[in-house]
């Protein structure tokens, strides 16, 4: 579906059409300005998966509704709730704003595989943005921004401006973000390093959520074991990104944080941008019940009886 512009907002956009690092994170602009650098910036940091940040707003609408009762079954205590890959965190915001619509209190802890990042500058006009192993998410190439890679002459330009940073932290390896530690600043003799958190600024505009870097498949967090009321994973739990056999190895983590009785709600949005989910219920045994579904309900779903 076209997203309608106003005439303001319109010439506003083109010409932030390729918005920069610094235009989305430490400029001045508020509201739906905002919300279109963040749109277009997310679209071009591509992560070591090939898959991009960004999420496109009011994606979850109907899972949310879909999800609300179940949600308010513990809302007499604040419901502790985690979302898990959360992109930029679009979608967490939206769903905190409609629990707290409903009167619900909570508190949520959202997850990604990536979420700090570090901004490197070599001169004026470049810039790059590196994760903790350092792959490169996004290039800032003389006031315009630029996934990775590309084809064409394009494709060449990045790879030029990709090997000049690479040349770059091979000199200055010793700085603490080329090291892993990547929410610190620091100087080199070529480069100039600046944290970045790669989230929506609504993100940060709210005490109750926090964010955590998580990765389903090796890290284990103990503070986590049967610490939710409810649990979200969309568009994570994949066939398409993932075997069967890592597929179960991250449900049974995922229910291990659930406290009995507690809800998994898991969706994926198609290529038409429709929501198939499921919403399930641990029960005795650690067993998961079907409480409704979303669409043709979770391509995994097969899976929850052998968890």
């Amino acid at each position: 579906m076209a997203t309608t512009i106003s005439t303001l907002d319109a010439g506003q956009f083109m010409a932030t059409e390729r918005p920069t690092t610094h235009q989305v994170f430490r400029g001045n602009a508020a509201g739906r300005q905002q919300d279109l650098l963040e749109r277009e910036f997310f679209g071009r940091v591509v992560l070591p998966n090939g898959t991009v940040k960004s999420t496109n707003a009011n994606r979850m609408n109907d899972l949310n509704a879909a999800a609300l009762p179940f949600v308010e079954q513990f809302a007499k205590q604040p419901v502790q709730i985690m979302d898990v890959g959360i992109s930029s965190g679009v979608s967490t915001v939206e769903w905190y704003e409609q629990l707290s619509g409903a009167g619900i209190g909570c508190q949520i802890v959202a997850t990604d595989l990536t979420v700090y990042a570090s901004l490197l500058t070599l001169g004026s006009n470049f810039g790059a943005l590196i994760d903790r192993h350092r792959n490169i998410l996004h290039l800032d190439i003389m006031g315009r921004g630029a996934p990775p890679s590309a084809k064409g002459v394009q494709g060449l330009f990045a790879a030029v401006v990709r090997m000049a940073f690479r040349a770059a932290m091979a000199v200055d390896r010793s700085l603490p973000p080329l090291r892993g530690q990547t929410q610190e600043c620091a100087n080199g003799m070529l480069l100039k390093c600046e944290p970045v958190s790669l989230l929506t600024k609504k993100m940060t505009q709210q005490s109750s959520l926090q964010v955590v870097e998580d990765d389903l498949v090796t890290s284990d967090k103990p503070e986590f074991k049967e610490a939710f009321h409810v649990v979200r994973a969309a568009n994570i739990l994949n066939r398409a990104y993932f075997a069967d056999a890592t597929l179960l190895q991250m449900l049974d983590k995922l229910k291990n944080r659930l406290k009995p009785n507690g809800v998994l709600i898991v969706c994926r949005t198609n290529d038409e941008g429709i929501n198939n989910g499921t919403i399930f219920r641990r029960v005795a045994d650690r067993q998961f019940q079907v409480l409704t579904r979303v669409g043709s309900g979770s391509e995994i779903e097969d899976l929850l009886p052998m968890v």
